[in-house]
């Protein structure tokens, strides 16, 4: 389906986050997560992500797989450069015939110099497939999965747990069009933290929502923590 043929009742299950937002989100620069969402007119490089919706009212959205994916090339874009993360997505679009190879549950890893994305060839035996060139290997040091707190159905994200400290805060696209929110209660963490800022309280915060306290002092940490993001 092209951008221009979204129909927007299912698309608002797709989650809609605005370019601060997700940027916020993912802990990258505005300028940064454009190029990975627009390409670089400049250089003449295409975009990275092929996003899920069209603009609304002028402004670029993405959509939780866009979302998923530039938390990807965030975290990869410490080693690689764009130019190769984006060599990469051709190379896996093509491979599995996707839009967001991502955010398909392919446990992508790295040792700071190649892409791995695991194979599992038999139950006894697990390979890495090194994206750079398309070659098995054993590998015997890979560092931790990223995506290990993201949950799958059918291979493609479906929502995503971002900080394993506040681990009742959930972005799942089908819930508040997708920002972040305490799972168990639904309420958006954005709400908590300012109802905090403005009651002057844990406590008080969480019984103008009917909440317990542990839910506003996960909100307030983890607003506070995507405040904090080092970005680059």
């Amino acid at each position: 389906m092209s951008l221009q043929e979204v129909d927007w009742q299912s698309a608002v299950r797709r989650g809609i986050y605005t370019v601060p937002e997700a940027a916020r989100l993912v802990g990258a620069t505005q300028p940064k997560l454009r190029s990975w969402i627009e390409g670089n007119r400049g250089v003449r490089a295409v975009p990275i992500i092929q996003r899920q919706l069209p603009r609304i009212g002028g402004h670029v959205v993405l959509g939780f797989l866009d979302l998923i994916e530039a938390k990807f090339i965030r975290h990869f874009n410490t080693w690689f450069s764009p130019q190769t993360i984006r060599r990469v997505s051709i190379k896996l679009r093509e491979r599995h015939d996707v839009d967001h190879p991502f955010a398909m549950d392919k446990r992508f890893r790295t040792d700071g110099k190649t892409i791995f994305m695991e194979s599992a060839e038999s139950d006894e035996e697990l390979r890495v497939l090194n994206l750079m060139n398309d070659n098995f290997e054993m590998e015997p040091i890979i560092r931790q999965s990223l995506f290990e707190r993201i949950f799958y159905v059918e291979d493609i994200a479906r929502h995503w747990i971002p900080d394993p400290d506040t681990d009742r805060v959930l972005v799942d696209p089908t819930i508040c069009f997708g920002h972040p929110v305490i799972k168990d209660v639904r309420v958006p963490t954005r709400r908590l933290y300012d109802a905090y800022l403005v009651e002057g309280g844990v406590s008080q915060a969480a019984e103008e929502f009917d909440v317990d306290c542990d839910a506003v002092e996960q909100a307030v940490r983890f607003e506070r923590t995507l405040d904090g993001h080092l970005v680059h």
